[in-house]
């Protein structure tokens, strides 16, 4: 009896557990997790029948094999592509440049008077007139003059065996701008001229002339031709010049207009005239910054013109600028353009293609980085799957590209990084 007993309650005991643990079941609904009851049952709200709610199951430790597992699913790509390996070489590379053809500052010169006076004949009147050698540009009125021919007529009438007392007044006026011609003449004519004429001692075109409005006076226009500095032309009294030419050109601004008309009084020093000479021009190019540290001095260069296909002129870079224009991120590249150009014209747009030999440096196919706006990723091949790790890409030759930092040699990547994205916020990268 005992022993039945015992029997009797122990399976009392089991039942009531049973019932216990069934009363603590909850079921839910799978589409609305909010409906919650304590038997079985349909959703009120969708009529699916209400499943266990899943219990507390036992912690498992996490090792690295399921970790693996584990991953997300955009950290990963488990796929069959064609793989490749980052190649350390040198490459022939190019620079693409766009610019535009200018004057070669070294032919552009301002003709500054050598004394005060007045315009009293004008043969040169409007910008970009066409000058040669030899030509007359006008004709000065200056007391100065005057009087410097007075006292070498006196000397040489008065006292022709003071040679040195003649030599000094013939160099005063050639100080003065008078020529060796004009000298001659009035030694024998022994007559003063109250003008003297100026003769240009090159060929070339006369530019910033009368192009903006005329200054008060005559001071202001010169301060403001002489204080721009860098010109377009070349033109100063030297062989052949008459009075105000200066014999040593002196490069000034192109843009500064200069105002000269018939009975305007210069003073001495201001630019009478300025005068470029085209058949040598530039080229001058912009460059990304990223870029310009590869040029040197010398460097081949092959210009384009966009107007003309099929035209091209080999040449090379002359001139680097050490310095940016204020709010550029572009350097300046000057290109000398050989010879007397037909093809070039100041103003034109061209385009240029200038080589160069990189430095040893990691290549890999264009196609093997994918470019996300903000950073480049490659896909890199470990444990038989795809990882994206963000790269630093160089620069771009060809189909190939550089690889700064993010690479080994020894990597193995994707070939082309667009196998498995459909987007770019498919990748995550984890660095």
């Amino acid at each position: 009896m005992l022993a039945l007993l015992v029997v009797i309650t122990l399976g009392a005991c089991s039942h009531d557990e049973t019932e216990h643990a069934g009363g603590d079941t909850e079921y839910t609904c799978p589409m609305h997790p909010q409906i919650v009851q304590n038997e079985p049952g349909t959703c009120p709200i969708c009529g699916m029948d209400l499943v266990p709610k899943s219990g507390h199951g036992t912690e498992i430790e996490i090792t690295e094999d399921l970790a693996f597992l584990l991953r997300p699913t955009n950290s990963t790509v488990v796929s069959s592509v064609a793989t490749t390996k980052p190649q350390e070489k040198t490459v022939q590379a190019t620079v693409q440049m766009e610019g535009i053809i200018t004057y070669d500052p070294r032919r552009i010169y301002t003709v500054p008077a050598r004394v005060g006076g007045r315009i009293e004949k004008l043969y040169v009147k409007y910008n970009f007139q066409s000058i040669r050698k030899g030509q007359k540009l006008m004709e000065v009125y200056s007391p100065e003059l005057i009087t410097a021919q007075k006292e070498l007529v006196y000397l040489a009438q008065s006292a022709p065996e003071d040679k040195q007392l003649i030599e000094a007044a013939k160099q005063k006026l050639r100080l003065l701008g008078a020529t060796d011609a004009q000298i001659t003449r009035l030694l024998r004519t022994g007559e003063e001229s109250y003008t003297f004429a100026l003769y240009s001692p090159y060929d070339g075109y006369v530019i910033g002339l009368n192009t903006a409005a005329p200054s008060a006076t005559p001071s202001t226009a010169a301060g403001a031709a002489v204080s721009a500095g860098g010109g377009m032309g070349a033109m100063g009294g030297g062989n052949g010049a008459g009075a105000g030419a200066s014999a040593s050109p002196t490069p000034t601004a192109a843009a500064e207009a200069i105002q000269l008309r018939e009975g305007m009084y210069v003073s001495t020093g201001q630019p009478l005239l300025r005068v470029v000479n085209p058949n040598q021009l530039w080229a001058e190019f912009n460059v990304p910054t990223a870029q310009v540290s590869a040029l040197a001095k010398g460097a081949p260069v092959q210009v384009t013109f966009p107007q003309l296909p099929g035209e091209r002129l080999e040449a090379s870079v002359d001139f680097l600028q050490p310095f940016y224009e204020e709010g550029e991120s572009f350097a300046k590249v000057r290109v000398y353009l050989p010879g007397q150009q037909k093809l070039a014209m100041v103003g034109q747009l061209v385009t240029a293609r200038a080589s160069y030999t990189t430095d040893p440096a990691l290549w890999v196919p264009k196609a093997a980085v994918l470019d996300m706006g903000t950073r480049s990723v490659a896909f890199k091949k470990v444990n038989g799957v795809f990882e994206p790790v963000p790269v630093t890409a160089g620069i771009t030759e060809g189909n190939q590209i550089q690889v700064v930092e993010g690479l080994q040699q020894n990597d193995v990547v994707a070939a082309n990084a667009q196998f498995l994205v459909d987007s770019e916020s498919f990748i995550k990268v984890n660095k």
